[in-house]
């Protein structure tokens, strides 16, 4: 059997491992990020999970792109979810967040219906193949990665040690998180994939593992029903495309913000980008385009910074309502691109966790409807079945010469900056792959009333002393997101560079 050639850029070595496995069987790019996904699961379980939301940007060579929707959804809510009985928990995240969290925080979760429909319409090895990867990690145990340490120590206490079967997998004495370097074996969640293996995503949506979701939130004031469940379905949309500097981009379309939010930054960055500008001058350029995107709603975006140039995605009234909901909890990204000139960008989220695992599965839920700029029309106030706003942006790249690129970040409201700059380092400063991941960024973020440009070693500010308050961090930061790029050149040559901010993990087969 041939090897598939392949790289493949995410945030744990295990999922990258997952995907080297899947191309030494032969199978291809979609088979191949489908694995990875799955086993991320597990590898980076609470930044995403089988109870969580996903979306898949694709695009095969000779065929049009497309954007997979596994967005968490709303469930059927009585009375408007009016007494709603959930937990708030203070998290001492960045400058300190409140969540909502507990059984009424679930949202009808969409990443295992999306990932399984990308391997429907395009995989080529079997389901269980797919599948196996993650199963062989659950059974055999894994040492606990830097994001989940992380989280678990600001967050364990406050959101997942109240219910015994989230303790159970992230407090293995009972008492204390997971710690760096801990080895642990997430309980019953092998024996959930091996149900996913045999029976696909309906074994969630329709069969045993449902169940168990249903039972337990019902008996616990929360909302989700198995009727929720099997009325979920995965849709497959068509992109926003974008063209710039002789390249295409697919964008994540609405009902998500953040593909809308990456092309508007792109084509208002365009409208003042010069071949002659200095560092200085374009540093000043990307943080006024990105003010000028998050000041929409103060009417700050006027005619010198290109709105005109943006309207064709700003027309979009829903943009225009939501902009201003730009933060995004917990999430991962992964790339693949093959030698055929496939790529596939998957971005997944768990939100920041409602604490609250599956009885005897170990799969961890979200917390979406909890979730105010998940929610910005207010919570429980769309339908039945609507999908919740999602800032996640899976991107994919492609010319007529062959050259691909898929992209993609995790980062909250750094996502879309993140993948605007890579793109700006890519296409008009002609960086390669790898640098365009390694290059400084900055972030423009309104804080204590006044717009502040956030930036890592390297960036040049000179030109922006007087427009903006400056915020200097002392080395490059995870703060900024983690650009996780795979792709080819026209010749044919993969590359594959995970983000050091976030301790990413890539290779070339």
């Amino acid at each position: 059997m041939t090897t598939t050639r392949a790289a493949i850029a995410s945030e744990s070595p295990y999922t990258v491992d997952a995907g080297r496995r899947i191309a030494e069987a032969g199978g291809n790019a979609v088979d191949i990020a489908v694995a990875c996904a799955i086993t991320a699961t597990v590898s980076e379980t609470i930044m995403c999970s089988l109870g969580g939301s996903a979306f898949i940007a694709l695009k095969i060579p000779g065929q049009p792109p497309e954007l997979i929707d596994g967005a968490d959804a709303m469930p059927d809510v009585p009375g408007g979810g009016a007494g709603v009985a959930w937990k708030r928990a203070h998290i001492p995240y960045g400058d300190g967040i409140t969540v909502n969290v507990g059984h009424a925080s679930i949202a009808v979760p969409g990443m295992l219906r999306a990932v399984e429909l990308a391997w429907q319409r395009h995989g080529s090895l079997p389901w269980v193949d797919i599948v196996q990867p993650a199963i062989d990690l659950a059974r055999s145990g894994l040492v606990a990665s830097h994001t989940l340490v992380q989280w678990l120590a600001m967050a364990g206490e406050a959101v997942f040690y109240e219910q015994q079967e989230s303790r159970d997998s992230f407090f293995p004495d009972g008492v204390n998180p997971l710690a760096s370097g801990d080895f642990y074996t997430p309980p019953h969640l092998a024996e959930s994939l091996e149900l996913i293996a045999r029976e696909g995503a309906d074994a969630l949506y329709r069969g045993d593992i449902g169940h168990a979701l249903e039972q337990e939130v019902q008996a616990n004031q929360g909302f989700l029903t198995m009727a929720d469940l099997a009325a979920y379905e995965a849709r497959v949309r068509q992109p926003i495309l974008l063209n710039s500097h002789g390249f295409k981009l697919a964008l994540n379309p609405p009902p998500a913000i953040g593909g809308a939010m990456v092309g508007s930054m792109v084509q208002m960055y365009d409208s003042l980008w010069r071949p002659d500008m200095s560092d200085a001058e374009r540093a000043l350029a990307i943080a006024r385009v990105q003010q000028a995107m998050f000041s929409l709603r103060r009417e700050e975006a006027n005619a010198a910074w290109g709105p005109a140039r943006a309207d064709e995605i700003l027309e979009k009234e829903w943009l225009k309502r939501y902009l201003h909901k730009r933060s995004s909890p917990n999430t991962m990204h992964l790339s693949v691109a093959t030698g055929d000139g496939t790529v596939v960008a998957i971005t997944m989220s768990n939100g920041y966790g409602s604490g609250i695992s599956i009885p005897g599965t170990g799969i961890p839920t979200n917390n979406s409807l909890g979730e105010p700029e998940l929610n910005p029309a207010g919570f429980f106030a769309i339908p039945a079945g609507g999908r919740l706003v999602s800032n996640m942006s899976p991107t994919v790249v492609w010319n007529d010469a062959g050259k691909t690129l898929a992209m993609g970040s995790p980062g909250a409201s750094r996502i879309t900056t993140t993948i605007f700059q890579g793109w700006q380092r890519f296409a008009y400063e002609n960086m390669s792959f790898e640098n365009m991941v390694r290059a400084p960024r900055l972030h423009v973020e309104w804080i204590d009333e006044t717009f502040t440009l956030q930036h890592e070693p390297g960036i040049d500010v000179r030109a922006a002393r007087d427009a903006f308050r400056l915020r200097p961090f002392a080395d490059i930061d995870m703060y900024f997101g983690a650009l996780n790029v795979a792709g080819r050149e026209e010749s044919g040559e993969l590359h594959a560079l995970a983000d050091s901010r976030r301790h990413g993990t890539q290779i070339i087969t």
